[in-house]
């Protein structure tokens, strides 16, 4: 499984980062910025995995789950977003990327007993890999993995490279989640998401940015707030920073 081979490798650079401590501090004693750094990343590690197996046994996903630990979301904005879902109970989840977060908030709104995530995703292999964990969660009424292959969409007389259109949902928008398309395609990567998806917002919609501690993505949160005054920004300071946008009430 997935999940077991990433917490053996959690668990191993753990486990080497304490060695390398320990060797540093008896090969220089008096040398404390260095093993202060490791203490730190082997503490953060340590937190990323509790909060993986935290989120696993709370949604009792225990059949393997799609962690790498470079393309999944980090474990504390996984935890923002399905403590969102399981208290507002959206009924539409608009999601820009597919994988781990898919499936988590499938489950929550299976556990819900409401609502619906279509994600887009623009990788057809990577749209497929979810959709083969969405099934094996006999999960298909609550989640669609929608394949979006990026196409030239003019916003604001600029040309983005972003989802085919054609996959948004014809329903107001409860909860979007914006993790794509990747940064490193073109500048403000993310930044078509709000102009494109605006109108089809609910009164009462969340937004949920990841990576938004990048320099890219600070530039795109205040160019939406230029656009948009009526959302309310909150930055939250998680591993990969997150800002979380909604209506002024």
């Amino acid at each position: 499984m997935q999940i077991e081979t990433g917490i053996i490798v959690l668990l191993l650079l753990i486990v080497a980062i304490q060695f390398y401590l320990l060797y540093q501090i008896q090969k220089k004693p008096n040398t404390v910025q260095l093993p202060a750094l490791l203490r730190k990343e082997s503490n953060a590690l340590f937190s990323q995995l509790e909060a993986y197996l935290s989120l696993r046994d709370r949604l009792d996903l225990r059949a393997g789950l799609p962690y790498t630990r470079d393309w999944s979301a980090s474990p504390d904005f996984l935890k923002m977003i399905v403590e969102h879902c399981l208290e507002a109970k959206p009924s539409v989840v608009l999601e820009c990327s597919s994988g781990l977060t898919s499936l988590m908030l499938a489950r929550c709104c299976q556990m819900n007993q409401q609502g619906r995530v279509y994600s887009l995703e623009n990788g057809e292999q990577y749209a497929l890999a979810t959709r083969e964990h969405i099934q094996r969660y006999q999960l298909e009424d609550y989640a669609e993995i929608r394949h979006a292959p990026l196409e030239k969409t003019a916003v604001n007389g600029v040309d983005y490279d972003w989802y085919a259109i054609n996959a948004i949902p014809d329903e107001p928008i409860d909860m979007l989640v914006i993790d794509g398309p990747p940064g490193f395609i073109q500048k403000h990567s993310r930044y078509p998401a709000v102009p494109l998806l605006f109108e089809k917002l609910s009164a009462n919609c969340v937004i949920f940015l990841d990576d938004a501690a990048r320099d890219d993505e600070q530039e795109i949160i205040r160019l939406w707030q230029a656009a948009y005054p009526a959302l309310q920004l909150t930055y939250i300071k998680t591993d990969r920073g997150c800002a979380v946008l909604k209506y002024l009430s």
